[in-house]
């Protein structure tokens, strides 16, 4: 065989568990008492003496414990497992390691070996117990698992395993019962697998489940097998569970036995559908104590108690076998499906699909088990045999039955299913597609922003439609669904309406992504982010204008709300808006909310949006205007309650209430209430509201209502509503189906109860309290739970609420009668219109047989069948297609009525098109062939529905129904062409048929060879998938024959008799083993097939191999290697059948060339350099080729010195880590340590602190070198060398007086050298200067420093490199600040004093004027000057000049009154700079002031010079243009402004008729808008001024406005 060649770059290799998101827990808590009785223990069979000799506990840890399956996938829901490792290895948690647990301390079992004829067994865990059984049968199921499933290991190897049972004290040998079913052959991993190419063939594989199925750490399992024994009931057996490793301790095995599985049975076998008129049933336990009761259809049958039973007719016939064990009853039971003279049909079945896993590849596994139920369900009951099939013929000629699971091939594969009545012989044949689909691909949504929507009370309205384009991303065959939780998603259930409502709180959501094509869908998930708005006061917010003109229109300052709503927040934009929508989509604002005016007559709302400036989020709350609250705000409407039972018209209002139902929401109000309008108008006789008022049938009481200045009077009405008063009621309901208890509606009630009370609303209660309290409303249907049902009733007038409470007794009553599914009426239509007349009036026998005080009517539908509408109305003579009707049988008297319905099938008789010829190859030079004629019945229905096709050899035989052909099976011709007769006939009406013809043609195939199996070797990946070349396959096919072949291969045989879809000649197999088809065609009717199957045989196992490194000992990167220590990590553990070899190159391996014949001590020649292990399986002889790459890593290179001087320092240290940059230039990864001895720097032993002290002034110190990630070092001695310190005087500090105030001054530093030198050569040093940040002073013979800088001064020796420092500091005195400006003396404010004074006591003054105090007084002008000194002796003058000015003198102001615009001019003299100030205006130069309200003014006069300023008091006489008189302290009455200092004058008031309404003078209070005490209305009116202006007399007129 040839050895496939490997890739030259390495690929990981990983073997080991799939992984699973869910595993199996273990739990080794419960004693073996515990966990045998528990877990086996039935009531039919008794345990004892249970006991373990050997299991893992010698080797610390427990072999055996219960196990669950919890959320996994594993068959058992839980049980005991016993293993050959650890058992909290078997699940848990997952693990891709192989299991290889236990040692050669942990031994065996005795029984197991002798029982099986085994040895070289270890690691084995046994559990032993006896038992007694009620029944001559006992079973239990199990699953064998193993790390023994992977490679070839199956092929050679098997751990041992058994159930041995013996009967209790014998001497007999034990038997074993765990057997491949059907065989004595022992249960095993030898026994049980699938073909392994290149080692075996496959064992019992349809008992082999398959390979890292998951749920557990095993490579592979076995299906659920059943262990059973025939004993003897009530006899003590021992039985023992054994488990064992075999040959050597790898590679663990694991038994699990199902929970509660270990019992006594009884079988009376699979279900039964036979031709036969009788099938006999078995059900002996053969024990003597046991009881037997048979049943049919769950009815005990009569005297059928005996341990056989003979069934006659078809049902579900059970048996119950009762034995009395100890103090209980032992019950046994088993029921069968029977079905007798059945015929045999197959139905349709249904396409086997899949999605397809996140690899998209179209490939999956199917369990075609899994379509059994549907077969069967398919076929009549019975018992089957039922095998899938690649082709047609397969299928009928039961050959090569596919094994599961299978991976399909394409998508979609047919399958060809062959259905086999056990009991019978029957065959059925059907078909199905094997179809994978892909899982839509989507784009991962962003999250959804989202703020609180205001529209809506405590949630916001959330489109999430608004991420599916960006999920489909343009896949328009994609469906999206948003669910609360990922189950839901997974499942689709409970999908979120968008747009969705979201309690203003964020959360994730959870979105399914379903293709509409193909039902797959993929998963994700959404975030909503929700931002809350700012938190506002929820209280009803409103502004009344307490309007008195009564237009209805008002001004409203909009922001008197916002300190109430914000209640301190801050950081918010508050914006107002006409509506709701506006404000919630921030647009067009209110602009002038301090003066808006409504634009809605007497009430409007607006709204106020609060925006956090932050998150963009915004709180909306409604303002409510009210130009009068009053009137638009109080509920106004009459206000009654209900009147008692005596129905007298008379009650007791309390008037506090009344107060609180008018005032509604609104506070801040009085209301005072008063019998009659003239005691409201007149404020006389308020009512006391704390007593109740007493009103016959209604009264009208009167109220005026104040608030901040205003009064509105109110009517209000208080009305006496009727009382509601009911009568008990029984009323009669129809039940269904007579059983006394039905669904109720209760509305259908609601006409009736009502008892004629109008607007009124009607709940039902169970009991008379909740109807009181109006709780536990009952829905509106209902089951009764008696007969009659007693329920209570509450009647409400919804405009008054008034109510009351009365019973209802509902009786239940019966329906008629009858036979609610007749036979439906059968009409064999002649015209082929598929329409007839029929008489349903013959059906009336059918449905009852006594039709007194009954009314029955026909109807087309259930719903006008139950309303009783739309009735038939020819019934004897009803034209109609197929349809089903409807009869109504009612009951005159009752009313009650019941509902049947019946068929009426109008068959047509069959329509033929022309059948073509049948044709098929001859399976041999026989000219006979085999036909299956069903493959014809749609051809011949051609789409006609509810008819079947039955074949004859005749015509006559056609005609007649008789001697049929048995379609489902294989039919020889006996001629050819020969002629067969076709009979068609409706399903519900065999004698609606016609008859037709086809011939039959039998045709020749091609000659040529069969094809060979194909196998090759699988690369180092051992995926099973390789390349091959089909042309060598072609030229074996055509080999010897002389016909010109056209050969196509295939995946399935159906694609290759259809001749579609043909794979390429380089074809790279999807399965392994992989069938493929060779079609062979030599250009006539026929064509052969010939299958093949290609097997990609797996190479050893090996092992990821790290590159090998080593340090070089000389700098040439040349060493010797030891190969073969590479195979420990490369081998697997179990390393049998395997050779290994080494090479060069890759070329020499392939070849099997120059292999290195002495690998234990190889020479490298370059660095690095890869040779290739070879690992070979000497019985396939298929290898991989493992590169290893040998690498030498040199040490750091190392720059040399042999001294490194230093500097000596107070503490004789030194850091070794300042050599590291000496002694490499790259320091990246390397390691620096520092020692005394070479010795300790090879050992690497005793390093050094890196904080080094010197003992001389020549120290050998060895630096060790090396890289921190190949730890290849160097080890280097040098001198250490260490040179003395210059000497550093102390010079003084530098002083100076400051020259400009700023604290700084420029010293020259090198003033100090001399004296930091001292006697020291000034040749062989140098000194430098630094200042106190550290920086170097480049120009130190003119640096400006601050005072009380410190500055370092360095003396370094110019020949070692050492060097000291020594620090003075500058020293920069203060400077007195003294800054006297000119000065200017007010000649009115004399004298003026002026200070020099610094604030420093130590400071001394010295004045032009020769005084020495800190300032001095100056009462002439002229130039003066200070010189002031400090303590240090620094000295300031300052000269200054003085000149004078003077205050204003106001000469005169002239006003110029009653003229528009009013005018003043102000008249001073002064010697100084002025401007000139009205009341508290901007100062100007002008002293004129232009546009002067009417009223008193203060005009003021200011000197620039500093001098102080003048006031007057000047008034502007003129007329107001109106006034407001509402008492708020603004504007309340009318007068011309400043008369008062017009003594003499007189003012008249005219209204617009010319009536005087007041006279006014000089001194006198302005009019306050009344005449004769009555408020005149808003209006204009006229004055007439006389004016008396000292001796000037003049007259003035005008007009103003009153307004309200």
């Amino acid at each position: 065989m040839k050895s496939k060649i490997s890739f030259l770059f390495f690929v990981a290799i990983f073997f080991g568990q799939s992984c699973f998101s869910q595993q199996i827990t273990t739990d080794n808590s419960q004693t073996l008492e515990q966990l045998i009785q528990n877990s086996l223990g039935q009531n039919c069979v008794e345990i004892s003496n249970i006991s373990s000799t050997v299991n893992g506990n010698i080797n610390g840890f427990s072999s055996f414990g219960y196990f669950e399956r919890g959320s996994s996938s594993f068959p058992f829901e839980n049980g005991i497992a016993l293993t050959t490792g650890n058992i909290s290895s078997a699940g848990n948690t997952l693990n891709t390691s192989s299991l290889n647990e236990g040692d050669d301390t942990w031994g065996t079992d005795i029984d197991l070996e002798n029982a099986l004829g085994i040895s070289q067994t270890s690691n084995a865990t046994s559990i032993q117990f006896n038992f007694v059984s009620v029944a001559n049968q006992i079973e239990f199921n199990y699953i064998l698992a193993s790390e023994e499933y992977q490679q070839e290991y199956p092929c050679f190897y098997s751990d041992g395993f058994a159930f041995l049972i013996r009967e209790s004290g014998s001497n007999d040998s034990f038997s074993n019962i765990a057997l491949v079913p059907g065989t004595s052959i022992p249960v095993n991993t030898n026994t049980v697998h699938n073909q392994i190419e290149g080692f075996c063939d496959a064992e019992n594989e349809v008992y082999f489940e398959g390979y890292n199925i998951g749920d557990t750490n095993y490579n592979g399992r076995t299906v659920v097998l059943t262990a059973t024994a025939s004993i003897i009931p009530n006899t003590e057996y021992e039985i023992k569970l054994v488990i064992a490793d075999q040959n050597d301790t790898n590679f663990d095995s694991a038994v699990f036995i199902e929970g509660n599985s270990f019992n006594a049975t009884v079988d009376l076998g699979p279900d039964i559908s036979t031709c036969g008129q009788s099938v006999t049933l078995n059900g002996d336990i053969q024990n003597s104590q046991a009881s037997y009761q048979w049943f049919k259809d769950d009815v005990a049958i009569e005297n059928a108690t005996n341990t056989s039973f003979t069934a006659t007719e078809t049902g579900t016939y059970s048996i119950e076998i009762t034995v009395q064990l100890n103090q209980t009853s032992c019950v046994i039971e088993d029921s069968v499906d029977i079905i007798l003279n059945s015929e045999q049909t197959s139905n349709e079945i249904s396409d086997f699909s899949y999605c397809d896993d996140s690899s998209n590849d179209g490939v999956e596994i199917f369990n075609l088990s899994l379509k059994d139920n549907e077969v069967l369900a398919s076929v009549p009951p019975s018992n089957y045999n039922i095998s899938y099939h690649l082709s047609s013929s397969n299928a009928q000629n039961n050959q090569n039955p596919i094994i599961n699971p299978i991976q399909n091939t394409s998508s979609p594969q047919t399958i060809f299913v062959r259905i086999e009545d056990t009991n019978s012989g029957c065959l059925a044949f059907s078909t199905f597609n094997l179809v994978v689909n892909e899982k839509p691909n989507f784009e991962i949504p962003d999250p959804i922003v989202a703020c609180e929507n205001s529209l809506l009370e405590g949630t916001t309205l959330i489109d999430l439609t608004l991420s599916d384009e960006q999920i489909i991303d343009g896949n328009t065959h994609l469906n999206i669904s948003y669910h609360f939780s990922q189950s839901e998603a997974n499942s689709g259930d409970n999908p979120i309406t968008s747009p969705y409502s979201n309690p203003n709180t964020s959360e994730t959501l959870y979105v399914r992504v379903t293709d509409s094509e193909t039902s797959c869908f993929s998963t994700t998930t959404i975030d909503i982010q929700f931002q809350t708005g700012p938190e506002i006061s929820t209280e009803l917010q409103w502004i009344n204008a307490c309007e008195q003109d009564e237009d209805g229109f008002e001004f409203f300052d909009l922001t008197s709300i916002i300190d109430d709503l914000l209640q301190g927040l801050t950081d918010v934009t508050v914006s107002f808006h006409e509506t709701n929508e506006e404000a919630f989509n921030d647009t067009n604002p209110i602009t002038d909310s301090e003066n808006y005016e409504n634009n809605i007559q007497d009430f409007q709302e607006v709204y106020v949006r609060v925006e956090d400036n932050n998150t963009g989020c915004a709180s909306i709350a409604p303002l409510e205007l009210h130009t009068n609250v009053v009137m638009t705000g109080f509920i106004t409407s009459p206000y009654g309650i209900c009147d008692d039972v005596s129905n007298d018209g008379i009650a007791n209002f309390d008037l506090l209430l009344v107060e609180g139902r008018l005032e509604d929401e609104y506070d801040g109000f009085n209301t005072v209430f008063y019998l009659t309008e003239e005691d409201r108008d007149a404020n006389l006789n308020p009512l006391d509201e704390s007593v109740p008022i007493t009103v016959t049938n209604s009264l009208t009481i009167y109220a005026n209502v104040f608030s901040e200045g205003c009064i509105e009077p109110v009517d209000i009405v208080l009305e006496i509503d009727p009382p509601v008063i009911l009568e008990p009621l029984s009323i009669d309901y129809c039940d269904e189906d007579n059983d006394g208890v039905t669904s109720i509606t209760l509305n259908s009630f609601n006409a009736v109860v009502s008892q004629g009370v109008s607007a009124t609303n009607v709940k039902y209660f169970l009991t008379e309290a909740d109807a009181n309290t109006n709780e536990n409303i009952l829905p509106n249907i209902i089951t009764n739970t008696s007969n009659p049902q007693q329920l209570f009733v509450r009647v409400t007038n919804v405009q008054t609420e008034c109510y009351d409470v009365t019973t209802l007794d509902i009786n239940i009553i019966g329906a008629p009668e009858i036979n609610n599914f007749p036979d439906p009426i059968l009409i064999c239509d002649d015209d082929m219109d598929g329409i007839s007349s029929v008489n349903l009036e013959t059906k009336i026998p059918d449905i009852t047989t006594n039709t007194t005080d009954l009314q029955i009517t026909f109807h087309n539908n259930i719903e006008t069948a139950i309303s009783g509408n739309d009735e038939i109305s020819n019934p004897e003579n009803y034209t109609t297609a197929t349809q089903t009707i409807f009869t109504r049988v009612e009951n005159e008297t009752t009313g009650c009525f019941s509902i049947s319905q019946f068929t009426v099938f109008v068959n047509t008789l069959p329509q033929f098109i022309p059948i073509s010829n049948f044709q098929n190859c001859e399976a041999d030079l026989s000219g006979v062939a085999d036909f299956f004629f069903n493959t014809k019945d749609s051809e011949i229905l051609n789409g006609q529905n509810n008819k079947e096709v039955l074949y004859f050899e005749n015509e006559s035989d056609a005609q007649a129904g008789i001697n049929q052909i048995d379609k489902f099976s294989a039919y020889q011709n006996t001629s050819n062409p020969q002629t067969i007769f076709v009979r068609v006939q409706n399903l519900s009406n065999p004698n609606c048929f016609g008859t037709s013809s086809f011939q039959l043609e039998v045709g020749t195939i091609p000659n040529f060879t069969e094809a060979s199996d194909i196998s090759v070797c699988d690369d180092i990946n051992n995926d099973g998938i390789e390349t091959i070349d089909l042309n060598e396959t072609i030229n074996e096919i055509s080999a010897g024959s002389t016909e010109d072949l056209d050969i196509t291969f295939h995946t399935s045989e159906e694609e290759a008799n259809m001749g579609i879809n043909p794979v390429p000649v380089n074809y790279t197999n999807s399965t392994n083993p992989q069938f493929l088809f060779a079609r062979i065609d030599n250009g006539e009717y026929c064509f052969g097939i010939s299958a093949f199957q290609i097997n990609v045989i797996s190479v050893p196992i090996v092992n990821a191999v790290n590159s090998v490194e080593r340090c070089d000992d000389d700098y040439d990167g040349v060493l010797n290697w030891d190969l073969t220590l590479s195979e420990l990590e490369i081998l697997d553990v179990r390393q049998v059948n395997i050779e290994v070899s080494y090479f060069r190159s890759i070329e020499d391996s392939e070849a099997n060339l120059n292999p290195i014949l002495n690998p234990e001590n190889f020479t490298n020649t370059t660095n690095p350099q890869t040779v290739y292990v070879k690992v070979n399986n000497t019985i396939s002889n298929c290898y991989v080729n493992v590169p290893l790459e040998l690498k030498v890593n040199l040490p750091p290179a190392i720059n040399t010195f042999e001294v490194f001087e230093i500097c000596e320092n107070d503490n004789n240290n030194f850091d070794l880590n300042t050599i590291n940059d000496v002694l490499v230039d790259v320091d990246f990864n390397v390691l620096f340590r520092y020692f005394t001895s070479e010795a300790d720097a090879v050992a690497n032993t005793n390093a050094l602190d890196s904080n080094y002290l010197y003992t001389s002034n020549n120290d050998t110190i060895y630096a060790r070198v090396e890289f921190s990630t190949t730890h290849c070092f160097f080890i280097y001695p040098f001198e250490l060398r260490v040179n003395p310190l210059p000497t550093a005087n102390q010079p003084p500090d530098l002083v100076d007086c400051d020259d400009d105030f700023d604290g700084l001054l420029r010293f020259n530093l090198q003033e100090q050298t001399p004296i930091i030198l001292g006697f020291q050569n000034p040749n062989d040093f140098s000194v430098t200067y630094y200042s106190e940040d550290n920086t170097l002073i480049s120009e130190p013979n003119s640096y400006l420093a601050f005072n009380g800088e410190v500055i370092t001064a360095y003396i370094e020796n110019n020949t070692s490199g050492c060097s000291n420092i020594v620090q003075f500091s500058t020293i920069v005195n203060r400077k007195p600040f003294v800054e006297i400006p000119d000065q200017v003396v007010c000649i009115n404010n004399l004298p003026l004093v002026v200070s020099a004074n610094t604030s420093y006591p130590s400071d001394s003054y010295v004045w032009s004027t020769n005084s020495t105090a800190p300032e001095i007084e100056i009462t002439e002008i002229g130039t003066y000057s200070v010189t002031v000194t400090s303590e240090f002796g620094c000295v300031t003058t300052s000269t200054f000049n003085v000149t004078e000015s003077e205050s204003a003198t106001i000469e005169l102001t002239e006003t110029v009154d009653f003229s528009d615009p009013n005018n003043i001019t102000v008249t001073i003299d002064g010697i100084g700079n002025y401007l000139y100030v009205l009341d508290d205006g901007n100062p100007q130069e002008s002293n004129v002031f232009e546009n002067v309200a009417l009223g008193f003014h203060t005009v003021t006069i200011i000197d620039l010079n500093g001098c102080a300023e003048v006031t007057k008091e000047v008034v502007v006489v003129d007329a107001p243009k109106f006034f407001t008189p509402n008492n708020d302290r603004e504007n309340d009455t009318w007068h011309i402004i400043g008369i008062e200092t017009l003594p003499g004058s007189i003012v008249y008031v005219f209204d617009r008729y010319g009536k005087l309404m007041k006279q006014l003078g000089s001194s006198t209070k302005g009019w306050d808008g009344t005449y004769n005490g009555n408020n005149m209305p808003a209006s204009d009116y006229w004055f007439l001024a006389e004016i008396r202006q000292g001796q000037t007399a003049f007259d003035v007129k005008g007009h103003f406005s009153l307004r309200r």
